[in-house]
């Protein structure tokens, strides 16, 4: 419960942040210059641009190239990685190493867990998105836990006793 009370908090939050966003794109696209002339006045104002003449000895200014870096989309097979990676840590209350290293996306983490190692877990769950591991970053947050949670030959993590250990 408490997890979906902070997803609609950010939820609402980012909503407002966008909402606010096009209000303010808005006002700021209908303010009008003062050294524009009235007929360009009118074309804004009225909802759609008119051509309007220049003066002769006004420059033309080309529009600068898109300068932002644009952000790499997720590729199909990333998403089908993470999807996968997500479904074996909530269906399974067992976490086997073997298993998870076959997984692209969960590599790395059994051994991060195993050490209790919540900032390496904080960003497999940025991620992922999990809540398994939400729950363990709260519990390791809350504990101090230190070395190793499994014992050397042990290659298995039963995650309900991984969380009610974090919790004593």
């Amino acid at each position: 419960m408490k997890h979906l009370l902070s997803a609609a908090g950010v939820g609402g939050a980012i909503l407002l942040g966008f909402v606010l966003g096009l209000w303010v794109g808005n006002r700021v696209r209908n303010e009008v210059p003062a050294d524009v002339p009235a007929a360009r006045v009118d074309s804004v104002t009225s909802g759609f641009l008119a051509p309007v003449e220049l003066p002769a000895d006004t420059a033309v200014v080309e529009a600068a190239p898109d300068t932002l870096p644009k952000m790499p989309e997720v590729s199909e097979t990333t998403k089908k990685e993470r999807a996968e990676g997500k479904a074996y840590l909530t269906k399974h209350n067992r976490w086997n190493r073997e298993e998870m290293e076959k997984i692209p996306v969960l590599q790395g983490l059994w051994d991060a867990v195993n050490h209790y190692d919540v900032e390496a877990i904080r960003k497999y769950d940025e991620v992922l998105e999990c809540p398994p591991l939400t729950t363990i970053i709260e519990g390791l947050e809350k504990s101090q836990k230190k070395g190793y949670y499994t014992s050397k030959n042990d290659r298995n993590i039963t995650l309900s006793t991984y969380i009610r250990r974090l919790q004593q």
